[in-house]
């Protein structure tokens, strides 16, 4: 019965986040050969996953189930790691290598630094809200 109920709210993270993508592919359509909204949701997500994980699990204490949801479910259908490498395949194969090359790099490099910052970002919130405790 564990599993059953883990399953469905993996299920109801997994229809919202992945609505929430639509929506956010809508939104940063470019019409282009520039794939903005899949950069815009790996990128976001990277600076999502590690607050999620490292300050509002502590600071509401959420349960494992919770943090499943919210991360495997929600961010995990939000994020897209099958597009990121269609797009980085529909740029090569156009020879698009300016383009590739921002790609790669933006989503690489930029998801590697947004998680360091999310992981400040919960520290920082972390120390503020300990600081408030205090006073």
């Amino acid at each position: 019965m564990k599993e059953v109920k883990t399953f469905l709210i993996i299920f109801v993270g997994a229809f919202i986040g992945s609505n929430l993508r639509y929506v956010e592919g809508l939104i940063f359509s470019t019409g282009g050969n520039f794939p903005l909204g899949t950069i815009v949701a790996n990128l976001s997500g990277a600076l999502l996953l590690p607050f999620l994980i490292h300050y509002l699990q502590d600071r509401y204490n959420l349960s494992a189930q919770t943090i499943l949801s919210l991360s495997t479910g929600l961010l995990g259908s939000y994020t897209t790691f099958s597009t990121f490498t269609a797009d980085t395949y529909r740029l090569f194969q156009s020879n698009s290598w300016g383009y590739l090359t921002l790609y790669l790099l933006l989503t690489i490099v930029g998801g590697f630094l947004l998680a360091i910052l999310g992981n400040y970002w919960a520290a920082s919130q972390a120390f503020r809200d300990l600081a408030r405790r205090k006073l």
